[in-house]
């Protein structure tokens, strides 16, 4: 049976793989180079900088770099796989569980009668959660309601919007850039 760090299937079967040995960083350019995804231990995703010797102190560390690379038989990259279907599926996991804190705590503020206890919120699953607000609702005897922020998912759409069209690759060369700004008659002239 594995071992459950993180409550995410995904990024726990990463852990599982992590290697213990640590590796010789590869000579090279010292400098350009773009960050990186790292898994840590602790089973929390962090960006952190991607050359060779910081690669190889990361996995000295336990850290494990997500993998740029597809996978087989068409699946995504372990990066892909993270920042479009693992990240926000934890985004709305940590939202829901905020909105039944919230909700919690604003009844406790209208019955002091209320028995709420010190429980820990954040060493609770979503579904221990889901658990405890039920009993909560029940030993409350009226609906508790969970207001969620939309404004979050309402400026994220819009920056997407915004971004439609525009290039945001972190590495872009110099030479690329002054390539472009050359093709481009400047604005105002005349042709």
């Amino acid at each position: 049976m594995p071992e459950i760090i993180t409550g995410n299937e995904f990024l726990d079967s990463l852990l599982e793989r992590t290697p213990v040995a640590p590796s010789q960083p590869r000579r090279g350019q010292n400098y350009n180079y773009p960050e990186r995804l790292y898994l840590l231990p602790s089973g929390r995703v962090a960006r952190l900088q991607g050359d060779p010797h910081n690669r190889a102190y990361y996995e000295d560390k336990g850290y494990h770099l997500l993998s740029e690379a597809p996978g087989r038989d068409g699946r995504p990259s372990e990066v892909e796989q993270y920042t479009r279907i693992e990240y926000p599926r934890i985004l709305a996991e940590q939202r829901e569980k905020a909105a039944i804190i919230n909700a919690i705590r604003k009844a406790g503020e209208r019955d002091r009668n209320l028995n709420l206890g010190d429980d820990e919120w954040d060493t609770l699953t979503l579904d221990e959660m889901r658990a405890e607000f039920r009993r909560i609702q029940e030993e409350y005897g009226k609906p508790i309601t969970m207001i969620r922020s939309r404004a979050s998912e309402r400026a994220a759409e819009a920056r997407d919007r915004l971004l439609v069209g525009v290039e945001t690759t972190e590495q872009t060369s110099i030479e690329a850039l002054e390539a472009r700004r050359v093709a481009r008659p400047p604005r105002g002239s005349a042709l």
